[in-house]
């Protein structure tokens, strides 16, 4: 059975507009998750979908669309592209900026991919043909520095790196390609609020870099993102 599942896309205004005076403080409001914590999401309650996704195994995935590479800066600082960070594994991409106080939006992308690392890391030869990718969007404030703070903060137990790019002229290329809008928030004035809209989107990437599905609220479950993982990995066993 082939299925093809695509989220639709929700748009997310992540947090009210703040007065310019508070956007220095607003840096605090993405809090990491406790370490001992895999199960908190930033919500009242734990993401539940309501649904049972289909055994691993049981479906394929159709080709989305193919990604080509772009140029990035691990939390090291250093000069880095999508290529070399994942290499010819499996990669789930979530794009997020850290300081989004949306609780369905960046926050929940994260502790899912958290419940992710928790999980991989309980199935090690499915760990090692993946990558785990936080990519931030904004530049800006989301230095190499502050997503190294953040991974920390996190502590992946596997592959899952916290990178962000130069600036937003080489950010650009890269959310055009994967399809994901960001727009930045402004003050009748037109200064910049701090905040961003953006549509929630993860996405899955198969060792050619082809994307294979694209989550969102309402589809974001880990069951359903490690059984896929686990459908493409027995896909190139074939």
């Amino acid at each position: 059975m082939t299925r093809h599942i695509v989220a639709a896309a929700i748009t997310l205004l992540c947090g009210a507009p703040a007065p310019a005076r508070a956007i220095d403080a607003s840096l605090n409001a993405h809090p990491p998750v406790g370490a001992g914590d895999a199960s908190y999401t930033y919500t009242v309650g734990p993401f539940i979908a309501e649904y049972e996704p289909p055994p691993a195994g049981s479906y394929s995935l159709p080709v989305i669309d193919r990604v080509d590479d772009h140029a990035l800066l691990d939390s090291a600082g250093g000069a880095t592209t999508l290529r070399a960070l994942k290499g010819e594994r499996l990669a789930v991409v979530a794009f997020v900026y850290t300081t989004c106080g949306e609780a369905a939006g960046c926050p929940l992308a994260e502790a899912i991919m958290q419940r992710l690392d928790r999980r991989l890391a309980d199935d090690a030869a499915l760990a090692r043909r993946v990558r785990l990718l936080t990519i931030s969007f904004d530049p800006e404030r989301d230095t190499p520095a502050r997503m190294a703070a953040i991974r920390t903060a996190f502590d992946p137990k596997t592959d899952w790196a916290f990178v962000t790019a130069a600036n937003e002229t080489e950010l650009a290329p890269l959310l055009a390609d994967f399809g994901q809008p960001v727009a930045k928030l402004t003050y009748e004035d037109g200064t910049w609020t701090g905040l961003y809209r953006h549509v929630l989107k993860v996405f899955l990437l198969d060792e050619q870099n082809r994307v294979r599905n694209i989550y969102s609220t309402g589809l974001m479950s880990p069951d359903l993102v490690m059984n896929d993982l686990r459908t493409l990995a027995a896909e190139r066993e074939r």
